[in-house]
């Protein structure tokens, strides 16, 4: 099956970049009006936005780049543009990661690809000899190119993810482009700007047009990598906490497992399955305030044990709270050890008062927790685990994840 997949990955990028290269080919061998001042100037801008790009939620990244060629396309024309978009494809950083051949293969195809069409279309309709270089028909023609070009830059992306990753097209690119359809105005708008400064005032205005959108893209880069060096640390103390109890190691990554099929399963889409695996990471964070010898006990707990384990829920939760981007769910982490009947703890929420988050959770920490070995006793066999879902369906557990759980169990025995 894995194979197969691969094969299809394959085949898919070797025509996206066949596919690339001959729209190139196309365009430089019918409009030869190739303006050298044009690829250096140009090349130099997009050469220094995509190399400080910021990476998108799922895959990819993105930047101010086709603002910079859709520019180049509307001051120079096709040829001109197809060269600038080429050199776009020379990201220093992944030469540098040693990004594998078909990723390169794949990003200089299906950007080729995109910038090729829509440079065609833009040549057919856009109407150079208007008076009024800029009219409303006009501006109106640069959004047309703009978007075609979007709409196949995503796409083919999305298709690739999808392929590679075994999952839903749509959420692929809801979840990590259908954010940025603004974003695609502001570009055109930017192009434009460039282009009628450029045209009145001549290429130094490139120095208040380009330079500065390209710094303001560095910034959000910054912040990105903020975000992920913050997540990081945090996932640090996890481990941490983890090796205090030999028995729950690799814990938080299994409930993050399970907790993304199940979501997967439940059709949810890319940005809140993301949300949710990162919470699940963190669900046992408060563990960092469970005394050692409670979480290492052999035996059964006592009351005092249970007053000190039962607090972790809501010390996890008072630290991932004051998280930005996790805190809006941050109660899937204050209930992952409740019960939908009401009988749980810390809060004794029940049925809609618990989130779909704290559901999954619920459900995936309780799985994990079956099939792992205990100071008290044994693993329980997926079977068991499975029966033990069925039994407390409904009470324990929402039934409808619960259900779901048991589905994604017996479909990896089956395999």
């Amino acid at each position: 099956m894995l194979k197969n997949r691969t094969l299809i990955l394959k085949v898919y990028v070797c025509l996206v970049f066949i596919a690339g290269l001959s729209v190139s080919f196309y365009i430089l061998i019918n409009y030869r009006d190739i303006s050298l001042v044009g690829v250096l100037l140009f090349g130099v801008l997009i050469f220094a936005a995509d190399n400080l790009s910021a990476p998108l939620p799922k895959t990819g990244s993105v930047s101010v780049n086709f603002g910079i060629s859709l520019a180049s396309l509307i001051i120079f024309g096709p040829s001109t543009a197809i060269i600038v978009t080429f050199v776009s494809i020379f990201n220093i950083r992944e030469i540098i990661k040693r990004v594998p051949y078909y990723r390169h293969m794949f990003n200089a195809g299906q950007y080729l690809v995109s910038m090729g069409i829509a440079s065609l279309v833009f040549e057919i309709i856009y109407n150079q000899d208007v008076a009024n270089f800029f009219s409303t028909k006009n501006v109106g023609f640069i959004l047309v190119a703009a978007y075609i070009f979007f709409f196949l830059n995503t796409m083919l992306t999305a298709a690739a993810i999808a392929i590679s990753e075994k999952i839903s097209f749509a959420n692929v690119w809801v979840f990590n482009f259908a954010w940025l359809i603004p974003f695609q105005l502001f570009l055109a708008a930017m192009a434009i700007a460039i282009s009628f400064l450029y045209k009145m005032y001549g290429p130094f205005t490139l120095l208040f047009t380009s330079l500065p959108l390209i710094i303001a893209q560095y910034t959000y880069l910054l912040r990105v990598k903020e975000r992920r060096a913050l997540l990081n640390s945090i996932l640090q103390i996890v481990k941490i906490v983890e090796a205090k109890d030999p028995y729950t190691a690799g814990h938080s990554v299994r409930v993050a497992e399970y907790s993304e099929n199940i979501a997967r399963k439940l059709k949810l889409n890319e940005y809140d399955i993301e949300l949710l695996a990162n919470l699940a990471n963190l669900h046992d964070l408060g563990k960092i305030q469970v005394d050692l010898s409670v979480l290492n006990k052999p035996g059964n707990f006592n009351r005092k044990d249970w007053d000190e384990m039962r607090k972790h829920p809501r010390v996890g939760y008072n630290i991932v709270k004051e998280i930005t981007f996790l805190k809006s769910e941050a109660n899937a982490i204050l209930h992952h050890h409740e019960r939908v009947d009401g009988k749980g703890y810390p809060c004794g929420v029940k049925d809609d008062e618990l989130s779909l988050f704290a559901r999954i959770l619920m459900v995936a920490d309780s799985y994990d927790a079956m099939t792992t070995d205990r100071p008290y006793r044994k693993a329980l066999t997926d079977k068991q685990a499975i029966s033990e879902l069925k039994k407390n369906s409904g009470t324990q557990f929402d039934q409808k994840v619960a259900e779901t759980m048991i589905e994604i169990l017996k479909e990896k025995q089956a395999l």
